[in-house]
């Protein structure tokens, strides 16, 4: 166990302190940890003209690992502190890291660690990402509560972004039933106040939610966090529905990050919504008329298609730019 938190320790250091760009961290992990089936506390135990011929790395990005050793003490202690929370640390190595998000994001997007709370296995469900503004109007909270109930009561894992307006209401709807729903954090894991991690804690150790974030975990909220944690909403999902959505900002950029994942999109359409929807439904998105007096029947051919997709994914051989096409010597 004193091995795992110190291998965890380094894993910190070189996501973290190292002040390296997510596809150079991602380099080293594959030339060092796959290639050369060594550990990150022998990279870390080596010197600087090893790391260079092994990993292929300039001189300044040695001389930045370097000088981030000695800040190993000090990630080995947070190590500790996110144990006795019950915080997990996966890396993009470890089995359990999601499939799906690897065969989604190219190496440099791909994040080398997540931090998590919770029951992995809800990922293995069907799921479904609803996202939209945080200023929604009230049309749209309520299609997004309709939605994300009857999704949960169906089986499918229902994610969203942790903010307020559609994420809100969409975490609403999911935990309104017995199902499951996962929250993706646009910051670090403990940056979450007391009072929200009161409220999630009961839920999150009946096995309903699960709550993740791929950032330090005392990290702060910025939007470009909250642009780049869209990537990982949307990848995380088979399908993607958009509540509502401007013509620019959060909710349009992730709507298009979707696409560009070849996610199937299902938009909201109806006399309310604001003219992101209509843009997104000429661009791609497959309209889903709003109000409808039966919602499951609505979402049975997107509970459907989730599925399909689910299979797919899982048989779906990788590509050359992507990490996972070294995962399956750690499963």
């Amino acid at each position: 166990m004193v091995e795992d938190l110190r291998e965890q320790a380094c894993w910190l250091l070189l996501a973290f302190e190292s002040g390296l760009s997510t596809r150079v961290v991602n380099n080293i992990v594959v030339a060092w940890c796959h290639q050369h089936k060594r550990s990150l506390q022998e990279f870390y135990a080596a010197d600087a003209q090893e790391w260079i011929d092994i990993c292929s790395l300039s001189a300044d990005v040695a001389k930045k690992l370097e000088q981030s050793r000695e800040k190993l003490v000090g990630q080995a202690f947070l190590v500790e502190q996110l144990a006795h929370n019950i915080i997990h640390i996966l890396s993009v190595l470890d089995a359990g890291y999601p499939k799906l998000l690897k065969t989604s994001l190219k190496r440099e997007q791909t994040p080398p660690l997540l931090f998590y709370a919770g029951d992995l296995a809800i990922l293995e469900r069907k799921t479904i990402a609803v996202i939209g503004s945080r200023n929604a109007g009230a049309e749209s909270l309520e299609f997004t509560r309709a939605v994300s109930s009857c999704l949960a009561e169906q089986g499918a894992n229902v994610i969203s972004g942790n903010a307020r307006g559609v994420d809100r209401a969409a975490y609403e709807g999911a935990t309104s039933t017995d199902g499951c729903t996962t929250v993706v954090l646009p910051h670090g894991i403990r940056k979450l106040s007391g009072a929200q991690m009161r409220a999630l804690q009961p839920k999150i150790e009946s096995g309903n939610v699960l709550l993740m974030s791929q950032f330090h975990p005392d990290a702060q909220w910025v939007v470009s966090r909250a642009m780049e944690r869209n990537k990982v909403v949307t990848g995380l999902a088979q399908v993607v529905i958009v509540a509502e959505s401007d013509i620019q900002g959060g909710t349009w950029e992730g709507a298009h990050g979707a696409l560009k994942q070849l996610r199937p999109l299902y938009v909201r359409q109806s006399d309310n919504a604001l003219p992101g929807n209509d843009k997104l439904i000429e661009q791609g998105g497959h309209p889903l008329p709003w109000p409808v007096t039966d919602v499951a029947h609505m979402l049975s051919p997107i509970l459907q298609e989730s599925a399909e997709l689910q299979q797919e994914k899982q048989e779906a051989a990788p590509r050359p730019d992507q990490l996972s096409l070294f995962a399956a010597s750690n499963e």
